[in-house]
């Protein structure tokens, strides 16, 4: 019987609380954290353009659906989902595809389309098969997580959002600060806040205090399409070996992925560095060169265009 209505049939336990929930309260729970991380960290203002990353797979069609629902209560906010298509073949179609469907039922959410063949001149899939990839020393996930964050950006703009919503889980933020910290970055920016930066549309992450699991379980109660393809240049990523390891450790020892966070957050000293335009595409940058330009450039493909 669920502990909190006491009268629903148990569709989900919750190890870390102890909490045995039915169907209506665990998605009312889980919305309600989501809105109660909005309100905690000051994410979303209430007229803001939230251009909502929409990859197609379940997480972020989750979020999608859980923000059209808190947002509806905000007449003077509007939302835009926008996809990055960095062409990886089977995978990424049927992403578009359940992106396609599934915000086409929701009736109301405008749907922008943004691909690395228009912006960059390539797809992922073209880098990675004749060998630019191999010779410049990088990894594909590498190139697809720089230039998709740029496209993201590029079509923010476009739009006129005035902040970007992804849906990156609790899981998600813990395994970014342990890969930061194996790199010796410990000084930058609590991921996924507000931070209104000249030059930059802001990014929040709205699932920051949700485990994934509770977001696979909110997406198989609402009927979210889970993608039947796996990335196949995950398996080359360092956050996969991270994702692994995190998730054995949480399901052993439960509540671990948040005792991680407040510790690693408490060690975050936020950098001062002073911000410069890159000499190439000109957007703020602490380097010479930006990120995005500099991995254009290993590609040997032309620059990033300027927004």
């Amino acid at each position: 019987m669920c502990n909190v209505c006491n009268k629903g049939k148990v569709v989900y336990f919750r190890a870390y609380s102890g909490e045995r929930l039915c169907s209506r309260c665990f998605t009312k729970t889980f919305e309600k954290r989501v809105a109660k991380t909005i309100a905690k960290y000051d994410m979303l203002r209430y007229n803001d353009r939230i251009a909502v990353a929409v990859s197609g797979g379940k997480d972020s069609l989750a979020l999608l659906r859980v923000l059209a629902k808190i947002e509806a209560k905000f007449p003077e906010s509007s939302m835009v989902a926008i996809t990055v298509d960095e062409g990886i073949s089977v995978y990424r179609d049927e992403a578009i595809k359940n992106a396609e469907d599934f915000i086409s039922k929701m009736g109301n959410v405008e749907h922008v389309k943004v691909s690395f063949k228009e912006l960059f001149g390539f797809t992922l899939d073209d880098v990675v098969r004749d060998g630019a990839v191999d010779r410049a020393g990088i990894k594909p996930c590498t190139v697809c997580g720089i230039l998709r964050r740029r496209a993201l950006d590029i079509a923010a703009r476009q739009v006129g959002a005035s902040v970007i919503a992804t849906a990156h889980t609790l899981d998600d933020v813990v395994q970014t600060y342990l890969m930061n910290m194996f790199r010796g970055d410990i000084d930058k920016q609590p991921f996924g806040i507000r931070m209104e930066l000249e030059g930059f549309v802001p990014r929040v992450a709205p699932f920051k205090l949700t485990p994934e699991s509770e977001v696979v379980m909110y997406a198989y109660l609402h009927n979210v399409p889970f993608q039947s393809y796996t990335c196949p240049y995950a398996r080359t990523s360092m956050r996969d070996m991270i994702r692994n390891f995190l998730t054995e450790y949480e399901e052993n020892y439960p509540g671990t992925l948040y005792t991680a966070l407040t510790s690693f957050e408490k060690l975050i000293k936020p950098s001062n560095v002073s911000l410069q335009k890159c000499e190439v595409c000109g957007v703020p940058t602490s380097r010479r060169i930006c990120r995005a330009c500099e991995i254009l450039k290993h590609l040997n493909v032309r620059e990033v265009p300027i927004q």
